[in-house]
């Protein structure tokens, strides 16, 4: 038992804060090089050996501190444990290993995080670490976004060593964690969002973050809602043709009005091939009219396939080889319940749920509400960089959140 609690103790010491970051800004250092260099191979397999170390990493430190979790998160981990190993051996053979790793992983990543201690913040990354870490990802992918290549309106043209504009979005507002534990001012974080995500423009991401900045400052206060919302319908009428991500979003909803009323609803969508589509639609942006005929396809898929396969899912990445438009779902909670199952979709949620619960709606929140609304409209979970890092970090928030509950309740007796 001693050698056990000095193996801990010795683990902790060495994987703090600062240390955590250090791995991931090596794994953004290995993806810059390989997009710099011109996408090889070999960099390529270095970046996925990088993450399955940082993975083994956290596997260690989860099997030494494995006697600190609390019984709600063993249940998960269990429940977790038994239908990832029935989905592999369901479909053993057909799922690609290292992306099997790079989903599962998130799950580890959050209960590794649950249990840290209060030494896990005391050694914190420097400031130039901080801002390189938030920083290169960030303005590589501007710069390729507005540096002249065209982008895709369904959202697959990538950016930098970014798949797409959504899941480099994603990593500004989730690496957002790290500005405000160096002391960012909580409406220079929330401008800084604001702006990151008007700049790509992308229209999933600007209505994830207005939902979640309404819950973090708002609230459900009638009259704060009523001002904001007069506030946000004035700003629309006097700047919603000069900014195009609303005068896309515009159109996006008159287009599904109009493509809807052609095929007489949603499952007449799902009849209509793609150049009817574009037809109907009389544009080429189409992103919100594919997702919605493309997870009608999924549905009806997942319906007709065989009863192991209902129960267990279908595989990782199957969804690109049996779906018509041979694409991602463009929806994670689709995903994770098309492809991985029923019972490792729940563990999903109940897990996002308990970051929720744990966390409250306050600012530290932030980028947990985002991304929890988000998921809606993309495909995040295979990206390694932002679900490590923001699991990781959840957990860590939430026992940090969960100590400072129990000195209260002592304070208070």
């Amino acid at each position: 038992m001693d050698v056990r609690i000095t193996s801990v103790d010795h683990a902790q010491r060495h994987f703090s804060y600062r240390s955590f970051l250090r791995w991931e800004f090596g794994y953004v250092l290995i993806l810059l090089l390989w997009y710099i260099t011109g996408k090889g191979e070999s960099l390529k397999a270095l970046s996925d050996v990088f993450a399955l170390a940082f993975a083994l990493r956290i596997g260690m430190l989860l099997f030494l501190r494995e006697h600190r979790v609390d019984g709600t998160s063993r249940a998960l981990m269990c429940f977790v444990l038994v239908f990832a190993v029935a989905n592999l051996m369901v479909n053993a053979g057909h799922e690609p290993f290292v992306e099997c790793i790079k989903i599962l992983s998130i799950f580890m990543f959050y209960c590794a995080g649950e249990m840290t201690d209060d030494s896990f913040f005391e050694r914190t990354p420097g400031l130039l670490l901080v801002i390189l870490f938030v920083a290169l990802p960030i303005l590589s992918a501007l710069m390729d976004l507005y540096g002249g290549q065209s982008y895709s309106q369904l959202d697959d043209s990538s950016l930098s060593f970014f798949a797409n504009r959504n899941n480099a979005v994603a990593f500004t507002v989730v690496s957002s964690w790290t500005l405000m534990l160096v002391g960012a001012r909580p409406w220079l974080i929330a401008v800084y969002l604001v702006a990151c995500v008007l700049a790509f423009k992308t229209v999933g991401a600007l209505l994830a973050i207005a939902l979640a900045l309404y819950l973090v400052y708002i609230g459900f206060n009638v009259l704060r809602t009523v001002v904001l919302g007069m506030l946000v319908t004035g700003l629309y009428f006097a700047f919603g043709d000069d900014l195009a991500i609303l005068s896309r979003a515009s159109q996006s909803w008159s287009t599904l009005g109009r493509v809807l009323a052609g095929s007489g609803g949603i499952w007449g969508l799902s009849k209509m091939d793609y150049g009817q589509i574009y037809v109907a639609a009389g544009t080429s942006d189409i992103s919100l009219i594919f997702r919605l005929k493309h997870w009608i396809n999924l549905m009806t898929l997942y319906a007709d396939g065989p009863l192991i396969n209902r129960l267990f899912g279908f595989g990782v990445s199957s969804s690109l080889q049996l779906t018509d438009a041979k694409l991602l779902p463009h929806n994670d909670y689709i995903r994770f319940f098309f492809e991985l199952g029923p019972g490792l979709f729940l563990c999903f949620i109940a897990m996002n749920l308990l970051i929720l619960k744990r966390i409250g709606a306050q600012l530290i929140a932030l980028p947990a509400i985002f991304l929890f609304i988000y998921f809606c409209s993309d495909n995040l979970i295979n990206n390694f960089l932002v679900m490590s890092f923001f699991y990781f970090t959840a957990g860590a928030f939430v026992s940090a959140e969960r100590r400072l509950e129990k000195r209260q309740v002592i304070g208070a007796t």
